[in-house]
């Protein structure tokens, strides 16, 4: 009786965790590049990317846990981000790229992100006709100081987790 009580105790906390864990990843801006010395650049972003089948929202959220704002800007000449679609056709695989802003604002794009601030990139796939749907991509984050003005710069890679439609 007491190790099944038990072997049920550590199956739950097992699933707990799985499932709390699921689609996150805590990510450093790669290939930092400071413009400003004298600023404290440790930090992090915590990154989650998941699917609710009952909503259909693919979505993306971005944690800032730098010690310093952070703004993403979208560029309209050469996006980086993009949901990828997964099809099969005729026995072939095919993809198709969508671009999307990870500023989540065409019109303005520009995001900032304080410290300790969440930023969320939803995609609406209730139409989508295909098998999978992920992220892929890479963007540049810019932290910055009160006034704007530019600290750093990385890139970070949004690596991609497929999800069954």
């Amino acid at each position: 009786m007491k190790l099944r009580v038990l072997f049920q105790i550590l199956l739950s906390v097992s699933l707990f965790v799985s499932t709390t864990s699921y689609g996150q990843a805590s990510m450093e801006l790669k290939y930092l590049k400071v413009k400003k010395e004298g600023y404290d650049l440790q930090g992090t972003l915590q990154v989650e990317e998941s699917y609710d089948k009952q909503t259909k929202m693919l979505t993306l959220t971005i944690k800032n846990e730098y010690k310093h704002d952070l703004l993403l800007f979208h560029s309209r000449l050469n996006p980086k981000l993009y949901v990828s679609r997964y099809y099969r056709k005729d026995g072939k695989d095919e993809i198709d790229r969508i671009p999307i802003s990870v500023s989540g604002d065409i019109e303005n794009r520009k995001k900032i992100i304080n410290p300790d601030s969440t930023h969320v990139i939803s995609i609406d796939c209730k139409n989508w006709n295909c098998g999978q749907v992920s992220f892929k991509g890479a963007f540049t984050g810019f932290l910055v100081d009160k006034k704007e003005e530019h600290i750093a710069s990385g890139t970070l890679w949004v690596e991609g987790k497929y999800f069954d439609l």
